[in-house]
C-alpha cells in the first residue's frame, strides 16, 4: 500500500536541494531568485535556438536595408538595458505574421508583417524594448525553471505513484517555454521595461500606447471579418500569441506612459523617417509565398495565378500549407495545394491516388497555357462537409503538381458549379504586366477630400472586403478618423 504521507517531505527535500545550488540575482529586480539554468547555459541555449530558428524561418540578410535599420535601432536601445554587457542580435523574419519574439541571451526576431504595422520609429523601439525586457528579466529562464520544476516534482512523485516522468532535454523545454509564451505578469513587466529603455534612449514613451491601439484595431477588424463570414469568434488574448489582452495592456501602458510624459519633452517619434524605411516592402505575403490581391492569387516565383468570382463573397487566405477560400456564411470551400513529385506520374495516376476510382466521374483532360491538366467531379467526404460534391483539377508543372479543389453539399452543387468552373478555368500563367504585382507599401500625402473608402477603391480593394478599415488601421487610425492634410501615410502599389 502506498504511503502518500511520505511524498510531500521527499518533494520538499528535492526542491530544497536543487534550490541551494540554483539561486541567482535577477539583473532587473536585483533580487535572488530560484532558477535552474546558469547564465552560461542561458547563452549557449539561446545561441543554439537562434541557429535553429534561422534555419526554419526566412530571415532577411544582414545587408538588407530594413534589417540594417532594425539592427541599428535595436543596438541603440540595448545600451540602456539592465544587461548592456550582452551582444544583442536583431533579425527580421520575412513573412506576413504580426509577431515578435526573443530568445534568451539576446536574440530578437521581428516579423515583417508586424514592422509594416508600425507608424513611427518610436513604435518600433517600443516592440524592441519589450522583447529586450524578456531577455534582461530572464523570463525564458524563469519559464524553463517552472516547467523543469514540474518535471522534477513528477519524477519524485512517480517513485510512489504510477505517474510517468516527463521526458525532454534542456533545449526541448526551452523551446516549449518560448513557444508557449509568458504569463501576464511577465508581459506587463516587459512593457514597463520597454518604457524605461526607450525613454532612456530618447524615444517617446507614448508610442507604446499608439502601437497597442493599432494592434487592437487589427484584432477588431479580424473579428468583424469573421462575424461577417458567419464564423465563430473566439476570445483572442493580445496581438502577440499568449500576450495579455490588448485592452488591459493599453490601460497599463497609458498609466505608465502618462506618468513618464512630464520628462518626455522633445522626445523622438520619427513618423516620416520610419515610413521611408519600409517603403517598397511587401505589406503581407512575399513573392516567394504568393499573395492574395483582391479576388486574385498571384505567385510570381512559381509563375501561376488564379481568380475568384469576387472578394466580397469569397474569403481568401494564403498559408504556408495551402491557399484556402470560403464563401461567406456558406458551406462552400476551396483549397489549392502543391505536390512535389518524386517520379514521373500521369495525371490519372495522381487523381486516383487522391480518390478511389468509384467516386470519380466526368473526367476531362486538356492543356491550358503551359499546364497539362485533368478535371473531374468527385463524390466523397471533404473538410467541413461529410457528403460533398467536389470539383478537382490537377495541373502538371514538371516535377510539381498543383491540386485545386472546390466543394459544397451535394444537393447544392448545381448552384455553385458555375463559380467552381470559373475558378478552375482561371488558373494559368502569371504575367506581371497583365496581372500586376504583389502589393508593396508606398507613401502618399493625404489630400483634402480624401477618405479611406476612396483610397480603398483606388487600390481595387486589394485587402479584401474591409480594405478601407485595414488602410486606416495600417496608419494607426479608426475608419472615422482622418490625417491632417499633407500627412505622409502608407498605401499600396
Amino acid at each position: 500500500m502506498i504511503n502518500r504521507s511520505r511524498i510531500k517531505p521527499i518533494l520538499t527535500a528535492v526542491m530544497i536541494a536543487t534550490a541551494l545550488s540554483a539561486c541567482a540575482t535577477n539583473p532587473v529586480s536585483k533580487k535572488s531568485e530560484f532558477v535552474l539554468m546558469s547564465e552560461k547555459e542561458e547563452l549557449a541555449l539561446g545561441k543554439q535556438a537562434s541557429q535553429q530558428m534561422s534555419q526554419q524561418l526566412r530571415i532577411l540578410p544582414e545587408t538588407d536595408p530594413l534589417a540594417r535599420y532594425v539592427n541599428r535601432i535595436g543596438q541603440k536601445i540595448a545600451k540602456f538595458t539592465d544587461r548592456p554587457e550582452l551582444f544583442y542580435r536583431f533579425y527580421v523574419v520575412d513573412d506576413a505574421t504580426i509577431n515578435a519574439f526573443a530568445l534568451p541571451g539576446g536574440y530578437i526576431f521581428i516579423h515583417r508583417g508586424l514592422l509594416m504595422r508600425f507608424n513611427s520609429e518610436s513604435e518600433l523601439a517600443a516592440v524592441i524594448g519589450h522583447e529586450l525586457g524578456h531577455v534582461t528579466a530572464r523570463h525564458a529562464v524563469a519559464r524553463y525553471t517552472q516547467v523543469r520544476g514540474y518535471q522534477t516534482a513528477m519524477t519524485a512523485a512517480s517513485i510512489f505513484l504510477p505517474i510517468p516522468p516527463v521526458a525532454g532535454n534542456m533545449s526541448d523545454v526551452l523551446a516549449s517555454a518560448v513557444i508557449s509564451g509568458f504569463g501576464r505578469e511577465q508581459e506587463l513587466q516587459s512593457d514597463i521595461l520597454s518604457l524605461k529603455y526607450i525613454g532612456a534612449a530618447g524615444y517617446d514613451v507614448q508610442s507604446t500606447v499608439h502601437l497597442l491601439e493599432t494592434l487592437q484595431r487589427i484584432e477588431k477588424i479580424s473579428e468583424k471579418e469573421k462575424k461577417d463570414a458567419g464564423e465563430k469568434v473566439e476570445a483572442y488574448h493580445g496581438a502577440f500569441a499568449s500576450h495579455p489582452e490588448t485592452k488591459k495592456r493599453i490601460e497599463e501602458a497609458i498609466k505608465k506612459a502618462s506618468a513618464m510624459q512630464n520628462d518626455q519633452a522633445h522626445k523622438l517619434i520619427g513618423h516620416d523617417e520610419f515610413l521611408l524605411q519600409i517603403k517598397g516592402y511587401p505589406l503581407n505575403d512575399s513573392p516567394a509565398d504568393g499573395a492574395v490581391v483582391g479576388n486574385r492569387f498571384l505567385h510570381p516565383d512559381l509563375q501561376f495565378q488564379l481568380e475568384f468570382p469576387d472578394n466580397q463573397s469569397w474569403m481568401i487566405k494564403n498559408t504556408p500549407q495551402s491557399l484556402t477560400a470560403r464563401v461567406r456564411k456558406e458551406e462552400v470551400y476551396f483549397d489549392l495545394q502543391t505536390l512535389e513529385l518524386q517520379k514521373k506520374q500521369s495525371l490519372t495516376e495522381i487523381l486516383h491516388g487522391l480518390y478511389p476510382e468509384r467516386h470519380i466521374h466526368d473526367v476531362k483532360t486538356g492543356t491550358h497555357d503551359r499546364f497539362e491538366y485533368i478535371h473531374a467531379h468527385v463524390d466523397a467526404s471533404a473538410p467541413h462537409v461529410s457528403k460533398a460534391a467536389i470539383d478537382v483539377t490537377i495541373w502538371l508543372d514538371g516535377p510539381r503538381a498543383f491540386i485545386g479543389r472546390t466543394w459544397c453539399k451535394r444537393d447544392e452543387i448545381d448552384k455553385w458549379r458555375p463559380q467552381f468552373h470559373q475558378i478552375h478555368e482561371s488558373f494559368g500563367d502569371y504575367d506581371a504586366d497583365k496581372e500586376g504585382g504583389i502589393p508593396m507599401v508606398t507613401l502618399y500625402n493625404w489630400k483634402r477630400g480624401d477618405s479611406w473608402e476612396a483610397l480603398a477603391a483606388q487600390h481595387n480593394h486589394a485587402l479584401g472586403k474591409f480594405t478601407a478599415d485595414r488602410l486606416a488601421a495600417l496608419n494607426g487610425m479608426d475608419l472615422e478618423q482622418t490625417p491632417a492634410e499633407g500627412t505622409l501615410i502608407k498605401v499600396l502599389q
